[in-house]
């Protein structure tokens, strides 16, 4: 469901969710540093692309630490936005995201589909993946998840699937997260940012879209520092190599993987995967400079300014060429 086709909404038709109600289960969703509230789409949806009973995460911005009351990244709520239209692009199973806004407090958002619920007649459930990490590593630290690493995910995987239970391809599944992962720069894939949705009805089991992409894109950079990226070739790419996924290689190393080595020793390891993910980057530039465009007409508070939306354009490209030219390199050696 979450791959269906013609998900667009126009710049006129930002959600409020100001009377939408709030989920019996989560009044104030626990999970992550920004402000979530879990609401339901109302029976007489406002928009097409709003589905009537389904759950949607209402995503805040990160508040500043010295002042509460203000956001410390006011419009970093794009980046949840823009990562979805990203993968997209990349055929990459990642639930819808939406531009909104609570009327009742002023604060605007992104609004993040629910990956699971959308048949009642299909029971499901999901357990995160900090929950199988903490069985398979003794002393594993949930709130820190300091011990969360590649290899202890893909043992688990195979497993899955030795089992059975997985009904697709672990190494495909993370090759693309991986690769989706670098190219938007998200530094928060943690062990509760990926999940197992389990099929209660004939025992299976899928690993879930890729969701929660907002620390991404640049998100923290402010005006003046991303407008010197954009300028400077050398300062972009010194960023470029400072970003880390939220994962070591193993367990007992020291460091967590750099984003576009972490793709390349991942493929190095399993070449095989190269040809898919070198397929999933062949987009256009173009593609997403059209997509940037109109999500700068959107009128909302923090809106998507044309420098910010100039500056993740060159930063989303240039970190697909320095992807492609280290899967080519790869796939050349494998082949």
């Amino acid at each position: 469901m979450i791959d269906r086709d013609n998900i667009i909404q126009p710049s006129d038709q930002v959600v409020d969710i100001a009377h939408w109600p709030v989920h019996e289960e989560y009044e104030v969703y626990p999970e992550g540093a920004r402000v979530k509230t879990l609401r339901v789409c109302p029976d007489n949806t406002p928009y097409d692309f709003c589905i009537p009973g389904h759950r949607y995460l209402f995503k805040e911005a990160i508040k500043s630490a010295k002042d509460p009351s203000k956001p410390r990244h006011p419009d970093q709520y794009w980046c949840e936005v823009i990562a979805f239209q990203i993968g997209r692009l990349m055929q990459l199973q990642v639930p819808p995201v939406f531009v909104s806004v609570n009327s009742a407090t002023g604060e605007p958002g992104s609004l993040c589909e629910w990956f699971i619920g959308y048949s009642p007649d299909i029971e499901e459930r999901s357990t995160p993946g900090g929950e199988h990490m903490q069985k398979m590593i003794a002393g594993y630290d949930r709130d820190k998840g300091r011990q969360h690493n590649l290899t202890s995910i893909i043992t688990f995987s195979r497993a899955m699937t030795i089992s059975k239970q997985l009904t697709h391809s672990w190494k495909e599944y993370w090759g693309l997260c991986l690769c989706f992962d670098a190219l938007i720069g998200n530094t928060d894939r943690h062990q509760e940012n990926w999940k197992v949705i389990w099929n209660g009805n004939e025992g299976t089991a899928r690993l879930s879209p890729f969701f929660d992409n907002g620390t991404s894109l640049g998100h923290e950079l402010f005006p003046k520092k991303f407008n010197q990226c954009v300028r400077d070739n050398n300062m972009l790419l010194a960023y470029i190599n400072r970003g880390r996924h939220q994962m070591k290689w193993h367990k007992d190393d020291e460091g967590r993987l750099p984003l576009i080595e972490g793709v390349s020793r991942y493929c190095r390891k399993y070449p095989e995967v190269v040809p898919l993910l070198i397929d999933r980057l062949q987009w256009e530039d173009d593609a997403l400079f059209k997509i940037l465009s109109e999500l700068t007409t959107f009128h909302i508070q923090s809106p998507l300014t044309a420098e910010r939306a100039a500056f993740i354009h060159k930063l989303t490209c240039y970190r697909k060429r320095l992807l492609l030219e280290e899967l080519e390199m790869i796939g050349n050696e494998a082949y």
